[in-house]
């Protein structure tokens, strides 16, 4: 068995002890530098289920594009070099305008999966006596790099699964409320958060079993109102979803043909709509409107965003219920009342 060298053994170690996608990162060019003089390569990770390669990491590009650039797995033009030896005259690649030398590409694997493709754009030192440490070098930052992608991931979903129950939690927490303003306004900007939204608006029913807007953050009333389905009666969109029990989501207006917008002076991309109900009777409607296209909104998101709209709710029907025991006992004391 060939002695692994010290240095190579330090470089091994320091990569399978980072815990964060940048220190790995970070760890890498430290020891391309140190034992084979690279200091300039770009790592693209890959997705098995789109099949593109996205550009991760690079100490060549600006941070600016990386997140611009990302190719086709056959469409990426470092693909034809995988199996290639270093060139000694490097070949120019154009991206986004800019022209970066490459000298050599990889392409990661891991348990028969691609998992990267690192790009060097500088030539190897001593390539020939140094090929098979940077390959060994390469094949455990690719274990290491998946590793550490799992368990960020992983803590991210935790992350965000504590800090949706801090939401519910938080909402839970008012339901014995007796001031409704501040429920109303604590679950509006609940919902602009999770649903990376920029505007909405909490429409109530009245005596009348009339919709009022009772908050408005940026969403004009008439802009909502508006808003009608693309039926054959022109249903208005706040009628027929109050009417309901299910929410409504629409990502994409204008592909979806669903719905139609009459005001020329507004415009809704995307919409997002939770009834707002208990078991015995419907209070109303949350909106959220134009959602970040670049926000992933999962089930959880709405599942967490549909329990925070029940909880409140159940606040506005205790609510009612207190105003409800309140005028009864008014009456009682006037009915009691000597003349």
């Amino acid at each position: 068995m060939i002695p692994i060298p010290a240095n190579l053994v330090q470089a091994i170690l320091a990569i399978h002890l980072a815990m964060e996608i940048k220190e790995l990162y970070a760890v890498l060019g430290k020891y391309l530098s140190r034992l084979f003089g690279i200091n300039q390569f770009s790592c693209f990770l890959f997705n098995n289920e789109s099949h593109f390669y996205s550009l991760d990491y690079s100490t060549r590009i600006e941070t600016c594009y990386w997140d611009e650039i990302a190719f086709k797995d056959v469409e990426a033009p470092f693909a034809p070099f995988f199996d290639n030896e270093p060139l000694l005259f490097p070949t120019p690649l154009v991206w986004f305008g800019g022209s970066y030398d490459m000298y050599w590409a990889l392409q990661l694997t891991h348990e028969e999966e691609i998992a990267a493709a690192i790009i060097f754009h500088e030539f190897p030192e001593n390539m020939d006596e140094q090929a098979i440490s940077l390959r060994f070098l390469m094949h455990h930052f690719t274990t290491a790099m998946v590793r550490t992608t799992i368990y960020c991931e992983m803590r991210n979903s935790k992350e965000e699964q504590a800090s949706r129950l801090d939401l519910i939690n938080e909402m839970g927490s008012m339901v014995g409320n007796k001031s409704l303003e501040p429920v109303l306004a604590t679950l509006m900007g609940m919902a602009l958060k999770i649903m990376h939204a920029e505007v909405g608006s909490i429409l109530l029913y009245d005596s009348s079993g009339a919709l009022v807007t009772e908050v408005e953050w940026g969403l004009k009333d008439e802009c909502l109102r508006s808003l009608h389905f693309k039926d054959q009666n022109r249903t208005p969109f706040i009628d027929k979803v109050s009417s309901t029990k299910e929410v409504f989501l629409a990502t994409d207006l204008r592909s979806s043909g669903q719905l139609a917008l009459q005001d020329e002076h507004h415009q809704i991309s995307s919409i997002a709509s939770f009834p707002l109900y208990t078991p015995y009777k419907s209070y109303g409607l949350l909106n959220v409107v134009n959602l970040d296209f670049n926000s992933n909104i999962d089930e959880q998101k709405i599942d967490t965003l549909k329990t925070i709209s029940q909880l409140a709710a159940t606040t506005i029907e205790n609510h009612h219920l207190h105003k409800k025991i309140a005028a009864s006992e008014v009456y009682g004391r006037q009915g009691c009342s000597k003349p």
